[in-house]
């Protein structure tokens, strides 16, 4: 994570094959910020992993590796790493798509000065804002769970509203702008969500109730969770578990480490397809997490590992996310253990829960 200081100017990365594009951004953003700049989506992936890096200015129709596949890179190095799409005038399928991958906003070209200072200087804003948030006391982020939640969904509720009225047809201006208020507003309130039990877990108020659970009932309630978001990437989310595989946990815990597993790999799979699968090994339950995506870099597996270990004197995380933050409270909380083996072609995330299950007869398969 990167951490903010009155002597450090905040640092933008440009990426585009164009030098006249990337020469034009950094006259503009250059009084401001301390600005890279890299000519393919290789160049930028190993910049992001060189140095910390604030916000990205994107091309997503470069020669060579593909845009999104650079923009699902960038936000496995860091998450929190704000990424502005770089499109032709009028080229809004261009920007939605970015906008459906987690950037914050597109710039149109040609470029109007004013507007390029005024969305880099919003999507640094909300970047310190997250990490304001991370840093603040325990006691204060439990009084603000409310405060944050609500108006987050009469924003999502009236913005859902909006889309689905009758009437005159939207344009495609105001269909791009209803699409990233929503993206946006469920992506804060899932970061609010996750980041208040977060810190419940650390606080001891999250009891651990253990109780029969059947696995493949939790896998396919998460296939059921993550399916749409799976089609809409073209992705197979598959689970296979047998029928009557029991163990004796927490289910609530167990779906939401289940579900934050196969939500990354949804999230950093550009295709191919997630199998989830329940077994029972050797006397133990064996939940396996497996996609085809760009893979895990090592020191992400590290630092999830440290957050299961949690030991007192370690450094906190500062590249994970919060899915494998919370990952790493939940194995541990439940007390299971974790092991990740991750490549170019693809990561398997492997659960072993402490409880025995009961015997099998069939293997369900959701495909």
């Amino acid at each position: 994570m990167r951490v903010f200081d009155m002597e450090t100017l905040p640092t933008v990365l440009i990426v585009d094959d164009e030098l006249g594009v990337r020469e034009s951004l950094r006259a503009i953003l250059g009084p401001d910020y301390q600005v890279l700049t890299a000519g393919s989506g290789e160049e930028a992936i190993a910049t992001c992993r060189r140095m910390p890096v604030d916000v990205v200015t994107l091309d997503l129709r470069m020669p060579g590796m593909g845009g999104i596949t650079v923009l699902e890179a960038i936000k496995q190095i860091d998450s929190e790493i704000e990424v502005l799409i770089i499109t032709g005038y009028g080229s809004f399928d261009t920007a939605l798509q970015g906008l459906r991958h987690r950037a914050f906003d597109y710039l149109a070209k040609p470029f109007d000065c004013d507007h390029v200072r005024h969305v880099v200087q919003a999507a640094l804003a909300r970047r310190m804002a997250l990490q304001r948030l991370r840093c603040a006391p325990d006691q204060i982020l439990a009084t603000l769970s409310h405060e944050f939640r609500t108006p987050l969904n009469v924003i999502t509720g009236y913005s859902t509203m909006l889309a689905d009225e009758e009437g005159a047809p939207l344009t495609e201006e105001q269909k791009l702008a209803l699409d990233r208020i929503q993206a946006n507003s469920s992506a804060l309130l899932s970061y609010v969500e996750t980041l208040f039990y977060m810190v419940e877990i650390d606080r001891g108020l999250v009891p651990v109730t253990a109780g029969p659970v059947h696995l493949s009932h939790v896998l396919t309630r998460v296939q059921h969770e993550l399916q749409p978001t799976a089609s809409s990437k073209g992705l197979v989310l598959r689970t296979e578990a047998p029928h009557d595989l029991v163990t004796l946990t927490d289910e609530d815990k167990l779906v939401r480490l289940v579900r934050a597993l196969a939500d990354n790999g949804v999230r950093y799979t550009q295709a191919g397809e997630i199998v989830v699968s329940a077994r029972n090994e050797a006397g133990r339950i064996v939940i396996a997490v497996r996609d085809t995506g760009t893979g895990i870099a090592p020191e992400l597996i590290n630092e999830t590992h440290e957050v299961i270990a949690a030991r007192p004197n370690g450094e906190p995380p500062r590249l994970l996310g919060f899915g494998l933050r919370l990952v790493g409270r939940l194995v541990r909380t439940i007390g299971a253990s974790l092991d990740i083996q991750s490549d170019g072609s693809g990561t398997t995330c492997t659960i072993r829960l402490p409880e025995a299950a009961s015997g099998t007869m069939g293997i369900v398969s959701n495909g």
